[in-house]
């Protein structure tokens, strides 16, 4: 543990000084390059601010410059060692510069998405207060009287599939082993195709459109939401407490600007001419990616959500 936090101390310091320009009084000299004061002063800033305060002091100061002058000591002698003419020292140092180009290249991209997401919510998005009483007065029964449900669904890609699995389950299959052998939300389809309790606004439109309508056990036609084609059955239903208006309003607001986003994204994909081949998906191995996640962990009903 010791020689791990050495040698990143070590590599740390190199970089730094390796960085700087000789300024300041000189504090030690090692072979034909130096030490100053404005780089013992850099390092000093960049040490952790436990290690500070001793380091501030005489004896932490003795130690702190000859820990840098081992660190230059042995990376003239790596030098004279032609460490930096190595193939594998040249490689490590390629891979870093490509590392570090691909992280300048991220944040760069994640900063104009956050910036611009900033934009779009403030000046395309936003609900009105006449947009939220509008809402709350027309789904008024949907607050003073909440009903959750519990549901079931199977998710497939192409209508081909879709009427596969609702050919089945006519013909007296099991809900649960179909959902189970080819739904693609594989988290609800270890629980026989099951999610909710959810109510209103908290699933897409399209898939609420139908839940809502359907009788406990009725199973319904072909459902096609942006996620993809479902076949729904309702499991259960519930009647929830009155939720207060001012928890409602809050809850409407959400729902509109989630719905203009979707509005937007969809008209912004229209724009740029989007497309997408799925089936190509087939061809990619992402082996030992899901190692990790565990599917029997309770459905998370943000992927239907608005």
């Amino acid at each position: 543990m010791k020689i791990c936090k050495l040698v990143t101390l070590l590599i740390c310091g190199l970089m730094v000084l390796g960085a700087c320009k000789q300024k300041g009084d000189v504090l030690a000299k090692v072979g034909n390059d130096s030490i100053t004061t404005e780089d013992f002063s850099e390092r000093l800033m960049s040490a952790p601010p436990a290690y500070q305060a001793y380091i501030n002091t005489e004896p932490g100061k003795k130690q702190f410059i000859d820990l840098l002058v081992r660190e230059k000591l042995i990376l003239e002698s790596a030098k004279q060692a032609g460490v930096d003419k190595r193939e594998e020292y040249k490689n490590s140092i390629q891979d870093f510069k490509d590392e570090q180009k691909k992280q300048l290249k991220d944040y760069e991209d994640g900063l104009m998405i956050e910036m611009y997401i900033k934009e779009v919510q403030e000046n395309m998005i936003s609900a009105s207060e006449d947009e939220i009483n509008k809402y709350y007065e027309e789904h008024k029964t949907d607050f003073t009287s909440p009903i959750a449900v519990i549901a079931k669904h199977i998710l497939v890609p192409t209508r081909e599939e879709a009427e596969i699995a609702y050919d089945r389950i006519n013909k007296g299959e099991n809900f649960d082993i179909v959902a189970k052998e080819m739904s693609t939300d594989k988290v609800s389809a270890q629980r026989g195709g099951q999610i909710g309790p959810f109510r209103k606004g908290e699933l897409v439109k399209e898939f609420e459109d139908v839940v809502f309508n359907l009788k406990n056990g009725e199973i319904s036609d072909i459902v096609e939401t942006p996620f993809g084609l479902h076949i729904i059955t309702k499991v259960s239903e519930e009647k929830l407490q009155p939720i207060p208006e001012d928890v409602a309003k809050a809850e409407i607001k959400n729902i509109i600007e989630k719905t203009k986003f979707e509005k937007w994204f969809e008209d912004a994909k229209k724009k740029l001419n989007v497309t997408v081949d799925y089936s190509k998906l087939d061809n990619i191995n992402g082996s030992g990616l899901t190692d990790n996640i565990d599917v029997q962990q309770e459905p998370d009903l943000k992927e239907f959500s608005n």
